[in-house]
């Protein structure tokens, strides 16, 4: 099903496997095995096996000798200590972003922020999270620090996990307006350079996240 595609069947049997666990095909703790895997996707084992290893690394599944692959259940426990963990990397890197942010990098930015936080009309909560991650990554991407935007993206994807497998279907049918006024305000304030305002609007903007979040997640 997959041989035209220039991206090797590992990687792309991986891609999917995660985005079934995202969108609630596949619920926590359920246990995966190659078999059926390789019958859905049409691919010989290695590549299931290769992908599944992958994603057992990265935390996604771990690993039953004999038995299966288990998706890995998020706890409240870390979904908490990764947004307390952004509390002190996204101000910081902000911080550092002031120093290396030039007119054109805050007109990218600018222009960044209208096509992904000023969406008309109602959007679903899931829609809401994918604008609302897009706007920090990108923020975060000019503090120059490769290892700094590479760890909050893979703190980001944890809680896209989290998230999606704890309350998937109220993400897909709950809808609310994309209101990201908070981001706007950090580029306004980076514009006039008022950068400590920036990073509290920036603190304000994660936790304003965290207590929509919980209005239709159990954490």
């Amino acid at each position: 099903m997959w041989k035209n595609n220039p991206v090797s069947l590992k990687d792309q049997v991986y891609t999917q496997i995660l985005n079934d666990i995202i969108e609630g095909v596949y619920k926590q703790s359920e246990i995966l095995n190659e078999k059926p895997l390789i019958e859905k996707y049409g691919v010989s084992k290695s590549p299931v096996r290769d992908a599944l290893i992958e994603l057992c690394k990265e935390g996604v599944l771990h690993s039953h000798p004999r038995y299966g692959y288990e998706i890995v259940t998020i706890s409240q426990k870390e979904v908490d200590d990764i947004i307390r963990f952004r509390l002190i990397l996204e101000p910081e890197c902000l911080r550092q972003a002031a120093g290396r942010i030039d007119s054109n990098d805050i007109r990218e930015l600018k222009e960044f922020t209208n096509t992904y936080c000023r969406v008309e009309g109602k959007v679903s909560v899931w829609q809401h999270w994918e604008n609302n991650k897009a706007f920090h990554l990108k923020l975060n991407s000019y503090c120059g620090n490769s290892y700094c935007c590479k760890t909050l993206e893979n703190s980001m994807n944890i809680l896209t996990r989290a998230y999606a497998q704890m309350q998937w279907d109220k993400w897909k049918t709950t809808y609310l307006n994309m209101d990201c006024e908070n981001h706007m305000r950090i580029v306004d304030c980076l514009i006039n350079g008022e950068i400590e305002t920036a990073v509290n609007e920036l603190i304000s903007d994660i936790k304003g996240f965290r207590q929509m979040a919980g209005k239709y997640l159990v954490l």
